[in-house]
């Protein structure tokens, strides 16, 4: 098709309502003389079928949406159920480095479980995430896997909780850093 005939047929349901320019409309009426498929376009338009060369494109429906939104559903579960792994894995981990010889590195370690746990709570990490060391530190307390006293886990929960609300801190920082470059 050539490109005269593909303009005259993007003007064509215009021409036949008569809502163009009487310069635009010469343009048609000429090259619909001239050309037998375009005129042939017009007849069929004018008796209300619709013209045949534009593709008709497929009506999104939302039933097509359905197995793709289950997926991503089922996909959000598995991620925050890594995410809450990581967590309780990472005070585990932390609270067990606390006796030995690597406590430093909960330096590195509670943030990391701060900017987890903004991911998975937004901003409610600010009260679940000291509440979930508690209640991870003086389960490991009980169960005396750290040799450590009970006013000593209180003391390390407390500075662990400190150093978690840094990481939810950071996580919301590049959180409203990135949204604000998106919105630019």
């Amino acid at each position: 098709m050539k490109t005269e005939c593909s303009v005259v047929r993007d003007l064509l349901p215009l021409y036949v309502e008569n809502m163009v320019s009487p310069e635009t409309a010469q343009f048609v009426s000429d090259h619909l003389k001239e050309c037998s498929e375009c005129h042939s376009e017009f007849e069929s338009l004018k008796e209300g079928e619709p013209l045949s060369t534009v593709e008709n494109k497929p009506a999104i429906g939302t039933g097509n949406a359905k197995p793709f939104k289950k997926m991503m559903k089922r996909m959000n579960r598995q991620f925050y159920s890594i995410a809450y792994a990581a967590l309780i894995f990472l005070i585990f981990l932390g609270f067990g480095w606390t006796a030995g010889d690597n406590l430093m590195y909960n330096s590195l370690i509670m943030p990391i479980v701060g900017i987890f746990g903004y991911y998975v709570f937004k901003w409610k990490a600010i009260y679940k995430l000291p509440v979930l060391l508690l209640i991870i530190d003086l389960g490991v307390f009980a169960f005396q896997l750290v040799e450590i006293g009970f006013a000593g886990t209180l003391m390390w929960t407390v500075l662990y909780a400190m150093f978690v609300l840094v990481g939810v801190a950071i996580a919301f920082l590049l959180h409203y850093a990135f949204r604000k470059e998106e919105k630019k």
